[in-house]
């Protein structure tokens, strides 16, 4: 069977055609020269071999590191020779991927296909500095990509190359081809930089934000399959989800959705696999609906296999893979090893067993003769999050160098040899700090929902790298953080009235000034009538989203109507007796579907009244519904029509209850106090239980009301240097009722003078890469990306240190190990020359954890060396603190 790959076809509805794996190509002269004898073009800034070495990730271990560099380069060489090709007469100067298709080209001869394009633009980037003529290369295939134009949409790429000028700008957009087109750009810009002929950054911004973004990301979160494809459709190719570009995306953007598409799409494949494929891991071709389920077979028209794991999901382990190799989602980790382990089951351990066809449950139903390359090479890749599959990686790098079929089969198995051999660079820019601030947020707008609750919504800010989130103010007060452009303060007081700002931040600690001040006066209320009552609907589309789904409080789960059932859909809830109410809050969060909608009322249960005022069209994401007063046993939102199947999340009702909630929640437990400086302590508690729910938390500094929380920690900031603080805790619900006050948890924090460590100079015995120098372990940022990490295979006898620049005095250090936890013996050393150290006493240990303060009698040094006697792998300090108390 060859291998078969899914492109839109022009002008027909729903049609598809299968551009199917080119024959077998004589390997011509090579026209590179051999790795050890690389003459770098002028300009290159990652030049081939880059030969990371990606944290938590495991390399062939059989061979070293220059060979596998010389089995990539000879690849590309037999690749280059095979597939890439300059000698279109319509366009000259232009170069694309040789690649054969089958179905139709609207009468044009066929000579690739815009995911060609996006392996092959990919793939030059990555061996520029091996290859002399990459850059040259590169902006022939780019020359071709803009030439051949979407009819769609200009700012993507058709998905037939064909030798005439009459097929540029002729055919519709494939997803696929232009992710990886757009994320080449950003790959040229970090090689050769913007500022020639092409400006790739500004390039790429375009095509992500005025294309990609424009026609492929859906009002779910999720990509769709082309141009000509809807924006609210649920249809979707896993193996489009390229984890790692979507991230690469947001850097170079600042634009929330990526990562909004990003998390969604992790949220898509954990439910697809908890109910189709729980013990491999495996995803279909095609994913449609919601909940996800498989493609149904022949899907659009097409082959058989779409509801299976077949040529199409065989690339999803290398894309889900490089998210946690590159950007540390262990979500990432968390798939890839279950198919890992999977198919090291599967096949005995032998890449040669693998078959090009698996149902979900992880039958076969391949038919090939031999393994494709485009199915092994993503499992070895999926193999290399845990070292325990030495032995596969070590087979698979073996099956992959000398595996040669066709244009599909082998630049996608080029792809992962790059990524296995540390080839493929995070496209990130290194040397300079970052020291630009984000721009504020704008446009902030505060709306009561509840007596209290009130939601925030913003206009998204920009930054020169990339925004990571929002901290959100109540007063001058830091209240919780948002990576979205909305946030929800919940555990207010009724009737009070609340002001707001917002700041924006980045990944280097860099703040943006505050937004425009907005304030909100919570709502006079008994609580959420709906809670703890009677519901019904009429249909569901299963028993994980029943009606009651929608009136429990949370918006994690929700009420959907059965498959098909969009126009004339309706929940109800009973409240056991007839009830005033004059405000219904509706949440549509998830999947924003209803087109008109009416509430209405019933005593009854079966005769419904329209309730006047109350109808209207959209709802999203917080709809706020006040009319009359009504007075009714039940209460109903009717729909009268829907773009798909309908999904409401929560269904909140305010009025005058007849029966108030009077019991209070139970008093929060195991407080504890941790000082995290000469100005901030850190708070921790076990949860309160009610009898409807707790809304939040008050945490008082002695008798004060200091702040409050809806999660179960808070920091206490703005405090004085070396001074003792006790707290407690009060849990309380949306009715007011406030719980005892929980045990009391006491902790002093740090002296003045701070860390003493910061702005200093840094060393250390070993380091991983240019990633994770020492400094990161002394820059005051814990976050998974600033850490320092010994060099691979380096485990025990390593250190870092710091230099103060002169003999300063401390007796206390804070370490914490926070990504990854495996030091097993430590022990700290003083140094006045830096070559000579001292065991300082009591500051030895085996464990560090999060978090280890250390306090010991006061040692005046100019060094302070944190050595490693053993750990479990490769040791990583998240930061070293440094403190006179």
């Amino acid at each position: 069977m060859d291998a078969i790959n899914v492109r839109p076809v022009k002008n027909k509805l729903k049609m598809w055609s299968i551009a199917v794996l080119c024959v077998a190509l004589f390997t011509a002269s090579l026209l590179s020269p051999a790795v050890g004898q690389i003459a770098h073009a002028t300009g290159e800034q990652k030049p081939f071999p880059q030969q990371v070495n990606y944290p938590g990730i495991t390399k062939p271990d059989h061979i070293t590191q220059t060979q596998m560099n010389a089995d990539v380069a000879a690849y590309y060489n037999s690749w280059k020779t095979s597939y890439l090709k300059n000698n279109l007469s319509s366009l000259p100067g232009g170069y694309y991927v040789k690649g054969e298709i089958t179905g139709s080209a609207d009468g044009y001869v066929p000579l690739g296909s815009s995911e060609g394009q996006g392996y092959g633009m990919v793939i030059t980037a990555l061996m520029a500095g091996y290859d002399t003529n990459a850059k040259t290369i590169y902006d022939g295939l780019f020359k071709t990509a803009r030439a051949y134009k979407s009819v769609q949409n200009a700012n993507l790429m058709g998905w037939v190359v064909a030798d005439a000028a009459g097929a540029q700008g002729h055919f519709d957009s494939a997803t696929d081809g232009d992710i990886d087109i757009a994320y080449s750009l950003i790959l040229a810009h970090y090689q050769w930089g913007s500022a020639g002929t092409i400006n790739y950054l500004a390039e790429a911004q375009n095509m992500i934000t005025n294309g990609l973004k424009v026609s492929n990301v859906t009002t779910n979160n999720r990509l769709n399959l082309g141009d000509w494809d809807g924006k609210s459709v649920l249809n979707t190719r896993p193996s489009d989800w390229m984890l790692s570009h979507l991230r690469a995306f947001y850097d170079v953007t600042g634009d929330q959705t990526w990562l909004n598409v990003i998390n969604n799409l992790y949220s898509v494949y954990s439910s697809f696999s908890a109910s189709y494929s729980p013990n491999t891991g495996l995803i279909s071709d095609f994913v449609v609906s919601n909940p996800p389920q498989p493609a149904p077979q022949n899907y659009l028209d097409e082959f058989p296999e779409t509801n299976e794991y077949n040529y199409n999901a065989a690339r999803v382990p290398l894309r889900i893979v490089m998210d946690y190799a590159l950007y540390g989602d262990t979500r990432g980790k968390t798939i890839a090893d279950k198919i890992a382990t999977w198919i090291k089951g599967k096949t005995g351990g032998n890449p040669n067993n693998v078959k090009d066809g698996y149902k979900l449950d992880g039958t076969v139903t391949g038919s090939a003769t031999g393994p494709a390359g485009v199915f092994v090479s993503p499992f070895i890749s999926a193999g290399v999050a845990s070292s325990s599959n030495q032995t596969w990686i070590n087979s698979g790098w073996d099956f992959m160098k000398s595996h040669k079929t066709g244009y599909y089969d082998d630049s996608f198995t080029l792809l992962n040899m790059l990524f296995i051999s540390g080839n493929w660079w995070k496209p990130v820019a290194g040397g300079t700090p970052d020291a630009q601030a984000p721009t504020a947020p704008t446009n902030l707008t505060a709306a009561a929902v509840s007596s209290s609750q009130i939601n925030l919504n913003w206009t998204a800010s920009t930054d020169n790298v990339g925004v990571t989130g929002y901290d959100v103010y109540r007063g001058a007060a830091l209240v919780g953080s948002s990576t979205t452009t909305s946030y929800s303060d919940m555990g207010l007081s009724t009737s009070t009235a609340y002001s707001y700002t917002v700041k924006a931040k980045d990944a280097a600690g860099n703040a943006s000034a505050a937004s425009n001040a907005v304030s909100a006066t919570t709502l006079a209320s008994s609580g959420n009538l709906a809670l703890g009552k009677t519901y019904n609907a009429s249909t569901t589309w299963s028993t994980a989203y029943t009606a009651d789904k929608a009136f429990d409080g949370s918006t994690t789960t929700r009420w959907s109507a059965s498959s098909g059932s969009l126009n004339n859909q309706w929940i109800s809830v009973d409240f056991g007796a007839n009830t005033a109410f004059n405000q219904v809050v509706l949440k549509e969060i998830s999947f924003p579907r209803v087109t008109s909608y009416k509430l209405q009322s019933s005593n009854d249960g079966t005769t419904y009244t329209d309730i006047a005022g109350t109808s209207g069209t959209t709802i999203g994401a917080n709809k706020t519904i006040n009319f009359t007063s009504v007075n009714a046993r039940y209460l109903r939102l009717y729909m009268n029509t829907a773009s798909n199947v309908p999904n409401i999340d929560e269904m909140e009702v305010y009025g005058t209850s007849a029966a108030a909630d009077t019991t209070a929640p139970t008093a929060p437990t195991s407080l504890t106090a941790t000082a995290a400086s000469s100005s901030q302590i850190n708070l921790s508690w076990t949860a309160s239980t009610d009898n409807v729910g707790v809304t939040g938390y008050d945490v008082y500094r002695g008798a004060t009301l200091a702040g409050s929380s809806t999660t179960t920690s808070y920091s206490d900031t703005g405090l004085t240097a070396s001074t003792a603080y006790s707290y407690s805790i009060k849990a309380k619900d949306a009715a007011a009722n406030v719980s005892g006050a929980s045990n009391t948890a006491s902790a002093t924090t740090l002296a003045a003078g701070g860390n003493l460590a910061l702005g200093k100079t840094y060393n250390a015995s070993t380091t991983w890469s240019a990633s994770y120098p020492a400094a990161n372990a002394f820059d005051g940022d814990t976050s998974n990306t600033s850490r320092w990490s010994a060099s691979s295979g380096s485990l025990n006898n390593q250190w870092i240190s710091v230099d103060f620049g002169s003999a300063i005095t401390y007796n206390q250090v804070v370490i914490k190990e926070i990504t990854f936890q495996r030091v097993t013996s430590y022990k700290l050393q003083s140094s006045s020359d830096g070559t000579t150290y001292t065991d300082i006493a009591g500051t030895s240990g085996t464990s560090i954890g999060a978090s280890k303060t250390i306090s010991f009698s006061p040692v005046t040094s100019r060094y302070l060396r944190l050595y490693i006697n053993t750990a479990s792998a490769v040791p990583t300090i998240s930061e070293i603190e440094v403190y006179n108390q």
